[in-house]
């Protein structure tokens, strides 16, 4: 048989062996369906319930409905979402970092914290992506395995949110070394405060050395829970920040750049190679050490940066404006920004993408949004998505991720 054709025949032959599977249970609702009784959330602003310990205490990196900064009536972020698909989310606060007292038997704890950073440079000053100095992914996970009686109970849904504040900090220090441009060709100035925060500037190959420590950092964390007795480990992956309004106020080369930090080629994923992005390391470092098996799958990983290229795709970033079945406004429109809402809205000439002190949500003003018409925004601010976002991510997360493995 021609070796082509081979090939072909082998395809086919795959494909349906995993379809006799998925039949079989491999891929469905039937087998060991996960039923949480707590979500329990580690990491950066996509879990963030507002910790004390934040600058933006109280509020989430996102925006808040009209009046709704001490009494939601709706989940706002990620955690809160997914909490909520299981009927587990309540519009009081849920459990916080620095909180003292028994935890709750159920319902959402969150430990994550804003700008939190799963590796910070050794030399840096800050251990969050954006100056701040919050908790690290793995200083979170010890404080909450170390409670006296705390333990990881079967029916816990451990939510890591991690990595976004990594690759934002990784290409700000590599940007130090480049230099960057505006998306019209003018220079982008950096802070350099920020900058030696962060730990200064590196070369390319220096980014992507850390990038391989960062994931080894990450698995040591899973490694930890899983000690811990945790069953269910849903570990979402970082965004693709050429996406972002940030991102899309900068240059091609840069968004290049940035797009490198989340995914690759379909060719560039390969074991040893020192470029791979984040996704294609952890991947390979999650097959290596928590494979599925026919018991099944202890850690999900939620690859953030695909959804996210359809969730903002427009014909600048491909070919089409994908971005129209979920929001009316474009990626590059920020509900923050917004002084008159409407139809066509009118947003604040002097709130820039590029602000990067913005980037912590807004809680929203009954004088500009007489309704909840921020729905059709995708990110709240620079970095941070709108509810209507995150709520999108989770139902993704639930309605495909989970179902493939057999989690619903």
């Amino acid at each position: 048989m021609r070796p082509k054709l081979f090939r072909s025949v082998l395809g086919v032959g795959v494909l349906l062996l995993l379809s006799l599977l998925a039949s079989c249970g491999g891929s469905s609702s039937t087998v060991n369906p996960l039923r949480p009784t707590r979500v329990i959330a580690f990491g950066d602003a996509f879990s963030d319930v507002g910790n004390p310990g934040n600058s933006n205490a109280g509020l989430r990196y996102t925006i808040l409905g009209v009046n709704e900064a001490n009494t939601l009536k709706t989940p706002t972020t990620l955690a809160e979402s997914i909490a909520n698909i299981y009927g587990l989310w309540s519009n009081t606060v849920a459990m916080q970092t620095g909180q003292t007292g028994a935890f709750p038997t159920t319902g959402l704890v969150s430990y994550a914290m804003g700008n939190s950073m799963i590796n910070p440079a050794p030399t840096s000053t800050a251990k969050g992506g954006l100056g701040g100095s919050e908790s690290t992914l793995t200083e979170q996970v010890n404080d909450f395995l170390s409670r006296v009686n705390n333990k990881v109970g079967d029916d816990d849904l451990i939510l890591i949110t991690a990595g976004t504040r990594d690759l934002f900090s990784l290409a700000y220090r590599y940007f130090g070394s480049t230099g960057v441009k505006k998306l019209d060709g003018s220079t982008q100035s950096l802070d350099a405060t920020l900058l030696a925060q962060l730990g200064g500037a590196m070369t390319e190959d220096a980014v992507f050395t850390q990038l391989d420590d960062t994931v080894v950092k990450l698995i040591a964390v899973v490694d930890s829970l899983r000690a811990a007795g945790a069953k269910h480990v849903l570990l979402v992956e970082p965004m693709n920040l050429s996406r972002t309004p940030w991102g899309l106020s900068l240059d091609k080369s840069a968004t290049d750049f940035l797009r490198s930090l989340s995914y690759d080629t379909d060719t560039s994923c390969v074991k040893n190679n020192n470029k791979n992005s984040f996704h294609c390391k952890l991947t390979i470092a999650l097959v290596n050490k928590y494979p599925a098996t026919i018991n099944g799958q202890f850690v999900l990983a939620v690859d953030q940066a695909q959804l996210f290229n359809l969730f903002s795709g427009t014909t600048s970033t491909g070919n089409a404006n994908t971005y129209l079945p979920y929001f009316s406004q474009l990626p590059t429109s920020m509900a923050c920004a917004v002084t008159t809402s409407g139809t066509t809205p009118v947003f604040d000439a002097t709130y820039s993408a590029l602000d990067l002190t913005k980037a912590k949500g807004c809680n929203a003003s009954a004088g500009v949004w007489a309704d909840t018409s921020y729905t059709s925004f995708l990110f709240a601010d620079p970095l941070n998505l709108t509810p209507q976002g995150n709520a999108l991510l989770a139902a993704s997360i639930y309605n495909s991720n989970m179902y493939r493995a057999a989690w619903r």
